[in-house]
């Protein structure tokens, strides 16, 4: 790939061990950059997974640091040899560890800016009970403030929590998708099937996302008479734990348990609605997808998803984080059928309009630009 004197040079350093959100949304901001006469991003991953894969497609450098045969200063080496190879201006990570390694190899290097993205609110707390997790929070915090010197939020309340961390330093950057690319991909969903409906939950198999008020949720709806399906995309450590509950439920024969789906617009397409009981959230790329796909879509009222929802012009917000909530939310899904089509129009233009490629990539490019 030929380099300009022009170009600026940005190396995304990601963990890549699975094909969430912040990696979804760091291959898409790598692939709208390509087109930029401005940025020249390269990366450095410590997994050898779907997204090491993918950006070796998009025709960009890409170094693989494994993290299951390097120790952290190997890894920290092995990002600064790369940044040192490609005249790196600015080193972007994503992630906790990200952060820590990625800055020790931009400062052995010798480049002289670098930039995070906040990708979603941490999922566990950080106390003095937990040592371990708590020190590298607060190393965390004090190397974004002395080291880094530009913080993206992805949604506005990240931005309100990241701006006492980060004071002057914060960005408000919406993660985004190409709509009309997904939309050309996969076909548009059938009409709701009104004897059966689909309802769908798309995540990794841990406590945050929370499958078990997902499967409570398609129990209660069946046992008030409202006959559905369950489909539960994606894999995870809980996966035997959660078929043990819905066989605990009586259920287990309405739920389709799909395990990793790549990409997960493919069973979306099939979905009725999707539902989104997770604890808590940042800004979930599966959103925005369902939208854009004009899949309703419920969820808890959380993070960043009532901005996506337009504080519910666009979807179903749940405030009542229980299974008895999520089911009367979705009884209206499924009986106030103009509302749900409306919803879907809404939903579909909100995605278009806001939170689309063309937009939210030029803000990265001014960003590192100004920098």
């Amino acid at each position: 790939m030929m380099q300009n004197d022009a170009t600026r040079v940005v190396t995304h350093v990601v963990s890549g061990d699975l094909w969430a959100g912040a990696e979804v949304q760091v291959y898409n901001l790598c692939e709208a950059l390509l087109t930029s006469n401005q940025v020249l991003p390269t990366a450095v991953v410590f997994n050898d997974g779907i997204l090491h894969e993918k950006l070796q497609k998009l025709g960009i450098p890409v170094t693989l640091a494994d993290e299951t045969r390097l120790g952290p200063i190997a890894i920290a080496r092995a990002i600064a040899a790369h940044c040192r190879e490609h005249r790196t201006g600015i080193v972007h990570t994503h992630g906790f560890k990200e952060n820590v390694l990625g800055i020790l190899g931009k400062e052995l290097a010798g480049v002289p800016a670098s930039v995070r993205t906040v990708h979603g609110n941490p999922e566990t707390a950080f106390t003095l009970k937990r040592p371990h997790k708590w020190l590298i929070q607060k190393l965390d915090v004090m190397l974004g403030r002395l080291r880094q010197q530009a913080i993206i939020a992805v949604s506005t309340q990240l931005e309100e929590r990241l701006e006492k961390l980060f004071p002057g330093k914060v960005h408000k950057i919406f993660n985004f998708i190409d709509v009309d690319n997904i939309r050309r991909q996969w076909k548009r969903r059938a009409e709701t099937n009104a004897e059966r409906p689909r309802i769908g939950i798309v995540g990794r198999l841990v406590p945050v996302k929370r499958i078990d008020i997902f499967l409570k949720t398609i129990a209660l709806l069946n046992q008030q008479g409202l006959e559905c399906e369950g489909v539960v995309i994606g894999g995870g450590p809980m996966e035997a734990e959660l078929k043990q509950l819905a066989n605990e439920l009586g259920i287990a024969d309405k739920i389709a348990f799909m395990g990793f789906v790549s990409p997960p617009a493919a069973e979306m397409t099939k979905l009725d609605v999707l539902l989104m009981p997770s604890d808590h959230e940042g800004l979930p790329m599966t959103l925005l997808e369902a939208l854009a796909l004009e899949v309703p879509v419920v969820s808890h009222d959380v993070g960043g998803i009532p901005e996506v929802l337009g504080n519910g012009g666009c979807g179903w917000l749940v405030k009542d984080h229980s299974p008895e909530g999520y089911t009367r939310a979705l009884k209206q899904v499924f009986t106030e059928v103009t509302d749900r089509e409306q919803k879907s129009v809404s939903g579909l233009m909100q995605v278009r309009s806001i939170f689309g490629v063309g937009a939210n990539s030029r803000k990265y490019a001014e960003v590192y630009n100004n920098i």
